[in-house]
């Protein structure tokens, strides 16, 4: 049975986690991570959850899109690549587990530049 999640209890969760990790010196991005995963709540993006499947459906970033598929293991975002992302650390909130941050780096993207070799005739 899908039911419709309240994440109220996961902010609290997920302020504490804020409150540890800038006491300990978060970096930008681990605490760009926690602030995005709070943004959910306050943008009230809808929240499910399957029981059957055990598995919750998080509202795209773009209304057009499908709700992601989220797991704490595994997401349907773009950011699925990443230790972790918004939408998988927002599933741990709400099931209560231990949420581990500490060294959290999103990957950067290279550009690669092509250079054309230019040829002169002397």
């Amino acid at each position: 049975m899908i039911v419709e999640i309240n994440p109220s209890p996961a902010l609290e969760r997920l302020l504490n986690l804020l409150h540890r990790r800038v006491k300990a010196g978060a970096s930008k991005d681990e605490f760009n991570l926690i602030m995005r995963t709070i943004e959910l709540i306050n943008e009230r993006r809808p929240i499910f959850k399957d029981d059957e499947q055990y598995v919750y459906y998080i509202g795209a970033d773009e209304p057009s899109r499908a709700p992601y598929r989220v797991t704490l293991n595994s997401c349907t975002c773009p950011r699925s690549n990443e230790r972790t992302c918004k939408h998988r650390l927002l599933v741990a909130a709400l099931e209560g587990k231990t949420i581990d941050t500490e060294g959290f780096e999103y990957t950067r993207r290279k550009k690669v530049v092509k250079q054309e070799e230019t040829l002169q005739l002397v």
